[in-house]
């Protein structure tokens, strides 16, 4: 299949891109390299900064996912614009398919082309967090956020927007999702539709994360009970 790779820097990177090649450290100072999981695919989520309650909040999302995406043997790549000694908390938990990496100095960010939201001031910024913030107190850790965002340039990653991408076992990109707010990630929809269709969930439980065994519970619920009014 053929690939293309964006070189226009006012084209944003998508679907049917090549993905561009990096290598990162994780929180033990292990360097992982994208090309190095070719054959498998991947899924490559882009973070704010490790200490980030929306952020630890997503991440408490992926370890639910984590056994049904290992399962499929599909690869997780967590980036965040923070030093790999504050990725503790947020790679506590996760498995062996599933990486936290560091980019403080955002390159591969800028290589993905996954942009800050500059238009919004600091003091819109707060005000727009207010409604939402009681959702992600238990993740607040104001000693770990000051410590995480202190230093020059650290501006980056407070104004930075999250973005996931799913990549093809061919290192293509097949979906892209760029969010327009801090607390926002790809939808598991779409993470489902991504895994090959003999190894998704079949379990039909209503507590499934799959939103398809979810749907099919709630099928074969309400078959039953128009079945018992006969």
């Amino acid at each position: 299949m053929p690939t293309k790779q964006t070189t226009d820097k006012n084209i944003l990177l998508g679907v049917g891109d090549e993905a561009p090649d990096f290598e990162l450290r994780d929180e033990e100072g292990t360097v992982h390299k994208l090309s190095s999981f070719r054959g498998r695919r991947v899924i490559l989520s882009f973070f704010r900064y490790a200490s980030c309650p929306m952020c630890l909040y997503n991440v408490d999302r992926l370890r639910q996912q984590a056994a049904l995406l290992q399962k499929a043997e599909i690869v997780t790549l967590c980036i965040f614009r923070s030093v790999p000694t504050m990725l503790i908390r947020a790679a506590d938990g996760t498995n062996e398919d599933t990486h936290t990496l560091s980019d403080m100095n955002g390159s591969v960010y800028t290589k993905f082309q996954v942009k800050p939201n500059l238009k919004e001031s600091r003091i819109y910024r707060c005000l727009s967090y207010l409604p939402i913030i009681g959702k992600y107190s238990s993740y607040v850790d104001l000693k770990m956020m000051y410590k995480d965002l202190q230093g020059e340039g650290r501006d980056a990653a407070k104004n930075q927007l999250p973005a996931d991408f799913l990549i093809d076992e061919n290192g293509i990109i097949v979906d892209v999702f760029r969010s327009k707010k801090p607390q926002d990630h790809m939808r598991f929809d779409r993470i489902e539709a991504f895994i090959p269709k003999e190894k998704r969930c079949k379990c039909k439980k209503k507590d499934c994360i799959s939103p398809t065994c979810r749907e099919n519970y709630a099928q074969i619920r309400k078959e039953a009970e128009s079945m018992t009014w006969h």
